[in-house]
């Protein structure tokens, strides 16, 4: 079975004209948003460029043996930018209004961009987060209200919108997925309107109230929602739209690298379900979630993540690859977790580390309980 990148060798030679646009490629976008533009591509103000020169400028300046090197789950973005530009379907794509902003000071990480297709519409892409321990956090963390960049994506979507009457897509994965659907929701009605689909890829959810507002329900029969069978991300807090199940060629937690999604044609090969690690995972901290005091939520991220980080570990790939050695730093550090913190991560890290040493995993934690 073949992923996303395979999907263009297939059909990279269909134009939007002859093939409509499909849940497929609105992952290929949203994945390129990951491709770090920076000094490339065409900030808000300056004109319009094309993939292919960016592309081309992109590997003038970085050597593939130095991506190579890149530790996080979407380090191979890059890959996908050649192939859009060989493709007769992407390759007269152009860039513009690409942002990438980081604020330690203001704790926001946003970053964006527009792209131009030849069916006369735009795809904005927010870029996510990839499978760092600290791109993860940040994910959880927008259970516990809304976040600066979310403010800060429909203050972009509005800025495109208003530049031409152009027909939109908006999508995202991960983070993105969230901040497409956020923004999408909150922008300007006139510019809402012109939104054709919103491609949510594995994102995490809202609180009720956002997804009760009117705003949100005028928006949700556009959402595509797509989740892989072993969702951690993708279940966090609440959801509305249900989602297409999709297969991965990975297990556990590396299944939130969409490129290991499995492609069969132009759609999303389906699973049958949900894994039952990840409803039991997904219950667990919901139902914990529900009990604790607003002010107490982000002790209890901080607790969680505070044990994740392993020494020279950073990725939950690596964490997950440590096998017992990890195992047993995260259990040692458990030891000085407040006691109502304890119990339920141990709980979440069944989860997390599901399907990746379950049968050494479960009963070593089981001691501590």
């Amino acid at each position: 079975m073949g992923n996303m990148l395979d999907y263009l060798d297939w059909r990279g030679d269909l134009t939007l004209e002859r093939e409509p646009f499909c849940e497929v490629d609105g992952l290929l976008l949203s994945y390129l948003a990951y491709v770090r533009m920076d000094g490339i591509a065409p900030k808000p103000g300056e004109p319009e460029m094309p993939l292919k020169d960016i592309s081309e400028t992109f590997f003038r300046v970085h050597l593939e043996e130095q991506l190579k090197k890149e530790k996080s789950l979407m380090r191979l973005a890059w890959k996908a930018m050649p192939k859009l530009v060989q493709s007769e379907r992407f390759g007269n794509s152009k860039i513009r209004n690409y942002v990438n902003y980081i604020s330690q000071e203001k704790e926001v990480q946003f970053s964006a961009m527009e792209i131009l297709l030849d069916d006369g519409t735009s795809f904005v892409a927010y870029r996510g987060t990839d499978d760092t321990i600290v791109g993860w956090k940040e994910d959880f963390e927008m259970m516990t209200g809304a976040v600066l960049a979310q403010t800060v994506a429909v203050k972009y979507l509005n800025h495109v919108g208003s530049e031409e009457n152009r027909l939109l897509r908006v999508g995202g994965h991960s983070k993105g997925g969230n901040l497409a659907v956020y923004a999408s929701a909150k922008c300007e009605e006139s510019i809402q309107k012109r939104i054709l689909q919103i491609y949510d890829n594995d994102a995490p959810g809202f609180c009720q109230e956002f997804l009760d507002g009117q705003e949100f329900m005028s928006i949700a029969p556009r959402i595509v929602r797509v989740i892989p069978e072993h969702s951690i991300i993708g279940l966090l807090y609440l959801h509305k739209v249900e989602p297409l199940v999709v297969k991965s060629s990975q297990k556990a937690s590396q299944q939130h690298d969409s490129l290991t999604w499995e492609v069969q044609g132009n759609h999303f090969v389906r699973a049958d379900e949900v894994n039952p690690a990840s409803l039991v995972f997904d219950k667990t901290l919901k139902d914990w979630m529900g009990e604790i005091e607003e002010s107490r939520k982000g002790v209890f991220i901080d607790d969680f993540f505070s044990v994740l980080q392993v020494p020279g570990v950073e990725t939950l790939t690596e964490l997950q690859n440590g096998g017992l050695r990890s195992l047993k730093l995260i259990l040692s550090r458990m030891e000085d977790l407040r006691p109502e913190s304890k119990k339920i991560i141990q709980q979440l890290l069944k989860g997390i580390l599901s399907n990746s040493g379950e049968l050494l995993t479960a009963p070593l934690l089981a001691r501590r309980e």
